[in-house]
């Protein structure tokens, strides 16, 4: 079977996740955001890349019953009513809500991944659904780092070899055929084990504290805080129920 991990946007090509479930992740932190978001009771998300196009959905969906949320340069976009930081989507936000969003990298990776055959969003908050999602479908999964400003972030391959890792031993009898990311994400997943210990020195992690929002990092670092499954579901990132233990 194959595990591929991508380590930046650069690197996907639609012919490689053609027929393919991909797992993008953005820990710092859109795919965090999303994941609570979604846990918190939003009743849909949508993944846009520009402040406009997020402004033009948001008034064509009825602006009543939209938030709009988002971040350019880690701060929170003028005239929108979240940022990107996960403590912000809160059941009493966002309960019942469409949240349209617009972010850096990571609504830019998600809405980049739609030629999957399934799109899943993960992050650590969510990595044990993750995991045993991949395990249940028996997929050949593309892991998609979103990294930062379409380069390479450590936190994203960090999380990517981990569920790497955990995939491997969940199925050990399988043969797995990996890529160069893999391998070098499984690497990383090795020397880097905690991140709370790894955001601060990130490229990301360390913009994040400069603009302000230091206390975003240990709530993206929170493994398994949620027992949910955003999936892309046309244009809309909706949750997948996440089946139980037989």
């Amino acid at each position: 079977m194959k595990l591929d991990v991508l380590l930046t946007p650069t690197e996907l090509l639609p012919s490689e996740i053609s027929g393919r479930t991909v797992v993008v992740l953005d820990v710092l932190r859109a795919s965090t955001s999303i994941v609570e978001a979604l846990a918190a009771g939003a009743r849909t998300l949508y993944p846009v890349a520009t402040i406009e196009e997020a402004i033009g959905l948001a008034k064509t969906l009825g602006r009543d019953e939209v938030l709009l949320a988002g971040e350019r340069k880690a701060l929170p976009i003028e005239g929108f009513d979240l940022g990107n930081s996960p403590g912000e989507f809160t059941p009493e936000r966002v309960r019942g809500k469409t949240v349209v969003m617009s972010t850096t990298n990571g609504t830019i990776a998600i809405t980049a991944a739609a030629g999957g055959a399934r799109v899943i969003v993960g992050a650590w908050l969510n990595f044990q659904a993750v995991v045993d999602e991949l395990v249940r479908t028996q997929a050949e999964p593309v892991l998609l780092c979103a990294g930062r400003d379409r380069a390479f972030g450590l936190e994203d391959a960090v999380c990517a070899g981990q569920i790497a890792a955990a995939l491997v031993k969940a199925l050990p009898d399988v043969e797995w055929e990996m890529n160069d990311g893999a391998v070098a994400a499984l690497a990383l997943a090795e020397e880097f084990s905690d991140p709370a210990r790894l955001f601060p020195h990130t490229a990301a992690g360390r913009a994040i504290i400069e603009a302000g929002l230091g206390d975003d990092l240990p709530y993206c670092a929170q493994t398994d805080l949620r027992d949910v499954l955003p999936v892309l579901d046309g244009r809309q990132i909706v949750l997948a129920a996440v089946e139980a233990e037989p």
